[in-house]
This record gives C-alpha cells, structure tokens and sequence, in this order.
C-alpha cells in the first residue's frame, strides 16, 4: 500500500514470550517532522524502535518507508542504511577514535573510498561540536561527547530519518544538555526524527507531535502544548506532570 508518509506503522503488535508489549501501534511520520514517544518503562517504546530497524522483527503489522514495506523486504541492510539509530548506550567501538566511528559504516557499509570517509566523518563532528576530539577514543570521552560521536556516525550515513532511543538516560544533566541542543539544531534544520525521551523541555519545545504511550497502546497524542495544557485524558496528565515533577522541563 503506497504511502505519502516518510513513515508509516500500522497495527503494529510484538511479543515477548506470552507477554504481549504492543497491541497494535498506528502513526505517521512526515519529512522534516520531529516525534517524541513517552510512556512509563517497559510499554514497549524502544520497541517500536527496534521493530522499525528490525533489530526484532514485528509479531504482526507493516511499517512503510515511503512507498517500500519494510516488513516484508529481505533487503534489510540496504534499509538500515537510510535509518540511523542512537543507542541509550552509544554503541561506539572502543578500538576506534571519534573519526573512525563515524568512518566504519561509511567504509564498511557504503564502500567509500577512504579519503571521502574521512572528510565526511569530519564534517559530522564538526556538525555536533567535536572537530576537536576526531582522534580520541571512546575512553577519553565524556558520555556527552561519546553521545554526540554516536549521533554524527548516524548522520555520515545520510539516513531518511534517524530514530533516538533515550540518548540521555545515562548523562547527568549538563551532559545531556550539550546532547539535546544537537538534537534541536538537527531538528530546525529539517532532520526527520523519532525520539524516545523522558526529557520534558525537548519534547515540549521541539516536537511536532507528542505520543503518550502505555500498556502497550497510544494512549492519547498530539500537540505537545496541548498535551500538556489540556489532555483529553486523565492517566495522560498524570503521567507527563509526574514526569515534570521528576525531571524538570529540562533543557530547552
């Protein structure tokens, strides 16, 4: 089934044993748009992540990318090259400096020729602040730094759009700030992304659309602002001014 969409999920279920973690997930994402899914732990938010990148294959459902049923495609590396993935846990290699994570995918995966690797991965760390740190290691990076190397390997592979599984969740808070005003700048420049956050402020002042999500089911989405002024459900509300109460708005 064509579709205008970037992406497109519909009736998306998955499992884990007999314990059923999404129950039939539908949502769209544009191009240029920004989405930011929350929900309490284990609703099955960094599924749908991993469902879409087919790190785990759907139980049931299609996700489309553009006009292509990636649910069904047997060519799945020729798909993960154009969806970037940022890893709660930055997923860096740590026999490789900052410049040559973001150069392996494009040597390994694309067969660029070694030299244009190399000036592409520079003009990617350039782009998230960290020209200066191309030759150090993860080890002798800050997890903000080794976060934003992460976030310049997915952007070298010049993805469609990149998905973000909790990218802050193990920085304290000045070191996510330097994370989320990356994230902002991509978004403003018209990067196509969906994100998996407990951070308030950049969902609030970021996002498009906000997904309130629990149980395994879109409990309620929309606009964030309305959202949060005035949701139309009431577990919507307690959780996201719980949240605020925990985390702050955080940075914006």
């Amino acid at each position: 089934m064509p579709t205008s969409h970037l992406l497109k999920i519909e009736d998306l279920h998955h499992s884990f044993g007999k314990e059923e973690v999404l129950k039939g997930i539908s949502f769209s994402l544009d191009k240029g748009e920004t989405k930011v899914i929350v929900g309490p732990s284990g609703t099955g938010k960094s599924t749908i992540l991993n469902n879409i990148i087919r790190l785990v294959p759907p139980k049931r459902g299609k996700i489309y990318l553009e006009d292509v049923e990636i649910t069904s495609t047997k060519k799945i590396n020729e798909i993960r090259q154009q969806i970037g993935f940022v890893f709660q846990d930055f997923g860096l290699f740590n026999h490789l400096t900052a410049k040559g994570n973001v150069m392996i995918g494009l040597t390994k995966v694309k067969k660029m020729d070694k030299k244009e690797a190399e000036e592409l991965a520079m003009f990617e760390l350039d782009r998230v602040g960290l020209k200066d740190f191309a030759d150090s290691y993860p080890s002798q990076l800050s997890g903000g730094q080794a976060q934003r190397v992460g976030i310049a390997r997915a952007l070298a592979m010049q993805p469609k759009l990149i998905l973000f599984d909790e990218p802050t969740s193990s920085l304290d808070p000045e070191l996510t700030g330097e994370v989320l005003r990356v994230m902002k700048s991509l978004a403003e420049e018209g990067m196509t992304m969906l994100v998996v956050t407990h951070e308030m402020g950049f969902a609030r002042s970021v996002a498009d659309e906000l997904i309130f999500m629990e149980g395994g089911n879109i409990v309620e989405q929309g606009d964030p602002e309305k959202l949060f002024n005035n949701p139309e459900h009431k577990r919507t509300k307690e959780f996201l001014f719980q949240l605020v109460d925990l985390y702050g708005e955080g940075e914006e």
